[in-house]
């Protein structure tokens, strides 16, 4: 006679009173007994039972309605979660930048300094404040090309530093997701828009220079790209906020300390950075970064606009 499979148990007898109905079945136990886990979370009475057709479980009769109601709500949620991980599987691996990009991220940086010192030692610090100081009140009257010019210029010495410091991390970072000439565009246009918003904010009775709008402008970019990639990426699309949380939490480490701080011109660059973030989410998140031609063409485009502004507010 043949023997019984080992595997094979006799049924467990419902809960009192129950049955199994029209509630899932499966070949595998552990599955069915997830299932029960799932249902006795709820606060269900439930039994797994063995039954030619395979495993299922067993509930009350008065609860079966809601036991599948439950069951099929648990593996939509499992299906959705399943289609965000293969979207976050298909974008592309987040990588450090090249020590080339990284090179210019800071010699890039180390040339505010440069400037810096050189303006000073030139004795025309004040007279390039005076002509390319973003003042509101100019720029509300058409001299637009100061909200440029105000992102090389510096109060002092350790302004500068501290903008070198961290616009060249910034910038690196920006760099690794982008590449390192649209990292370089980045940073003048939402420091430009930044500039432009802080004049439109305080009107005519405000000025204001440093490459710190620029520096937060490039962490509102990192934010919002981090926000559409945890959008896209994480399960039921939570967590893009912390990416906006993390922005507001550098601005108030790095951006509110001293007097003279221009913490409306830091949140103005921040959030032309997280919009211009969110927008360069869209055709580059989901994509490698894009080649040495078109990083060529945005740096050069950065250069220039910084140099034609300066060109313009000294004729």
């Amino acid at each position: 006679m043949a023997e019984e499979p080992r595997d094979r148990q006799p049924p467990v007898p419902p809960p009192s009173g129950g049955t199994r109905s029209a509630l899932p079945t499966t070949r595998r136990k552990r599955e069915a007994e997830e299932w029960a886990l799932v249902l006795t979370a709820e606060g269900l009475d439930v039994r797994v039972v063995h039954e030619p057709a395979g495993f299922g479980i067993a509930v009350a009769v008065d609860e079966h309605e809601r036991a599948a109601a439950i069951l099929r709500a648990w593996r939509e949620e499992r299906a959705e979660v399943a289609r965000e991980r293969a979207r976050a599987s298909a974008l592309p691996v987040a990588r450090m930048a090249t020590r080339f990009e990284t090179a210019v991220a800071y010699a890039c940086a180390l040339a505010l300094p440069a400037f810096h010192l050189g303006l000073e030692r030139s004795g025309r610090a004040a007279a390039l404040v005076e002509a390319g100081g973003s003042r509101a009140a100019l720029v509300l009257d058409g001299q637009l090309w100061r909200l440029v010019t105000a992102l090389t210029l510096h109060a002092d010495l350790p302004h500068v530093l501290g903008n070198t410091l961290f616009g060249g991390f910034f910038l690196a970072a920006l760099a690794s997701r982008l590449g390192i000439g649209l990292a370089l565009l980045a940073f003048v246009v939402t420091g430009t828009l930044g500039n432009l918003a802080n004049a439109l904010y305080y009107g005519s009775a405000h000025g204001s220079i440093g490459a710190s709008t620029g520096v937060f402008g490039l962490v509102g970019v990192l934010a919002g790209l981090a926000a559409w990639r945890r959008h896209h990426a994480a399960p039921a699309r939570r967590g893009a906020w912390l990416a906006f949380a993390a922005g507001i939490a550098l601005v108030a480490m790095l951006g509110t300390g001293g007097p003279e701080v221009d913490l409306s011109a830091h949140l103005f660059g921040l959030g032309a950075g997280t919009l211009a973030g969110v927008l360069l989410a869209i055709p580059f998140a989901a994509r490698p970064a894009p080649g040495r031609a078109v990083q060529a063409g945005a740096a050069v485009l950065a250069v220039a606009t910084i140099f034609a502004a300066w060109m313009r507010a000294l004729a």
